[in-house]
This record gives structure tokens, C-alpha cells and sequence, in this order.
């Protein structure tokens, strides 16, 4: 499902990447996974996209798999840990 970025994600990308605020509200979305971080405990895997590359490669994106066929499409992937709520977000391609 693909979700609007808010709260500590927002604010990583506003300080931490430069990403501008009408970029973020107008064009970024984002596609969230479940899992573990080496066993320790359960995390939330985020994949931050634009929905205007998405429409222009003429990707239907309906969860987090379309972007295992199209990871070119990914600026942003990182995760939330569940309980001490830290973040780690990395660059996988050009941002707008």
C-alpha cells in the first residue's frame, strides 16, 4: 500500500537529505515492509519513491514488491526500529 511520508521519516529527509518540503508533500510517497534487523527485534522497512518517475516508467506500484522489478525507481530505503523508534535511511538513487 502506498503511504504519504510523515513524522520522523519527514523529518529525516527534510534535515538529513535536504529533501524540500514541496518535493516531500507533492511527489514522494513511500511503500513500508515488516521484518527484523538481524534478529533483534522488529523493524519497519520503508522504500521512499516519486510518484512522478513511477508514471513515467508506467510502474503500477500496489506495494512493496514493484520495486524488487523496479529498484532503479527507489531514491530512499532505510528502516524504523519498533521500540527504540531510531532511523536509518540511506541514498540508493538521484532524489529529486
Amino acid at each position: 500500500m502506498i503511504k504519504e511520508i510523515y513524522g520522523r521519516l519527514c523529518g529525516h529527509l527534510l534535515y538529513a537529505h535536504n529533501v524540500d518540503v514541496d518535493t516531500l508533500v507533492r511527489d514522494l510517497r513511500c511503500v513500508k515492509l515488516e521484518g527484523t534487523l538481524n534478529g533483534a527485534g522488529p523493524v519497519t522497512i520503508i522504500r521512499v519513491f516519486s510518484l512522478k518517475a513511477v508514471e513515467q516508467k508506467g510502474v503500477v506500484v500496489t506495494g512493496w514488491e514493484a520495486f524488487d522489478q523496479h529498484p532503479d525507481l527507489v531514491l530512499f530505503e532505510g528502516y524504523i526500529t519498533g521500540q527504540t523508534k531510531s532511523i536509518w535511511y540511506g541514498k540508493r538513487h538521484k532524489a529529486c
